[in-house]
């Protein structure tokens, strides 16, 4: 026993010694994730939870690195030493107990999913979220999900500064073209599918008209009966940090209202509703177009971080019209190129 004591001692002396030694950029990182987890942590707690599991962070294309580990792991000292008494569990021992299911968490974790990461570990909320390089910065997405319900019930998101420790991790996670965002050749687009709620979103084209991005897809409802569409809010974000949300929206012909931070409404005999319903029969395919104004001449690429969307049902209940809206889920398209007319010559 005398022994393990000295280990912990000689263990606490080197933390401590490589807190004093860290440089400055080091230690700016580690209060800024100090901010995101104030935050995290008191959502957490303010829904009466205490046992979190953390997965590890991905790229927008939900793949796993060094990056995201590194997130992930200063993420669940900073939640277990808040002082909010939560128990954080240990992210190996939770991939250990799925691998012997034969359950994999490499990757994004889906709503629906978190309740079979809970019953194996008997986490009450599942932490998860992207990390990607922008042009002199780091950008970190988190969500709070709900093991019970399946709901994301809080989150946050930082611009992370870059510096060495930063610099060093994202030059081990992606390749340099990924972060600078430039190429010596002409930049192209490959049409981009992603499906949520059983339905199907295909970026089919994009195009450029003076700074206005025109995105023009098509939605699917690859389900065997007919209902309502809502999309949230949208949101993107370009390669060097700055933020945008749509202009024009439009499903189907019906053109919806942007309200602010993206959120989509609609206006119904003049009043602004708070959702944008569009209904689709089975298996319907629809057009949408989405347009951004205002792109910086500096941004290379572009990526839709949020595009929030859920099913929706109405019914009719004696007479009075009840709106019930299933869990919602995230849609993102990353690495859109921007090709302005000077980039093809």
């Amino acid at each position: 026993m005398p022994k393990v004591h000295s280990v912990k001692r000689i263990f606490a002396a080197i933390i401590a010694i490589l807190c004093l030694t860290m440089p400055v950029s080091g230690a700016s990182v580690i209060n800024e994730i100090n901010t995101v987890v104030a935050t995290i942590s008191d959502s957490i707690t303010a829904n009466n939870k205490k046992i979190v599991a953390v997965t590890d962070f991905t790229d927008l294309e939900g793949n796993v690195n060094v990056l995201g580990r590194f997130i992930a792991e200063e993420i669940s000292l900073g939640l277990a030493s808040s002082g909010k008494q939560l128990t954080v569990i240990d992210r190996n021992q939770i991939r250990k107990t799925l691998a012997e299911k034969n359950v994999s968490i490499s990757g994004t974790i889906d709503p629906s999913f978190a309740k079979q990461i809970g019953q194996v570990s008997g986490a009450e909320v599942i932490l998860t979220g992207s990390v990607y390089p922008l042009s002199g910065s780091v950008y970190l997405s988190a969500k709070i999900i709900d093991v019970n319900t399946a709901r994301i019930f809080g989150g946050t998101s930082m611009i992370l500064s870059k510096n060495q420790i930063l610099d060093d991790l994202v030059q081990v996670s992606f390749k340099t073209s990924e972060i600078r965002g430039t190429t010596q050749e002409t930049p192209t687009f490959s049409a981009q599918v992603k499906e949520a709620a059983n339905f199907i979103f295909i970026l089919k084209d994009i195009a450029m008209n003076g700074n206005s991005m025109i995105l023009n897809f098509e939605i699917k409802n690859n389900f065997d009966q007919a209902r309502y569409l809502t999309v949230k809010s949208i949101r993107a974000i370009d390669d060097s940090g700055r933020e945008y949300f749509p202009s024009s929206f439009t499903i189907a012909g019906a053109k919806a209202y942007i309200g602010e931070s993206g959120k989509i409404q609609s206006v119904i005999r003049g009043t602004v509703s708070d959702n944008f319903d569009v209904w689709l029969q089975t298996y319907q395919q629809v057009k949408a177009q989405i347009v951004i104004k205002n792109i910086s001449l500096k941004s290379k690429t572009i990526g839709i971080l949020e595009m929030v969307i859920a099913p929706v049902n109405i019914m009719d209940s004696h007479g009075t019209f009840m709106r019930l809206e299933d869990d919602p889920s995230t849609i993102q398209f990353s690495n859109l190129p921007i090709i302005r007319k000077d980039d093809t010559k």
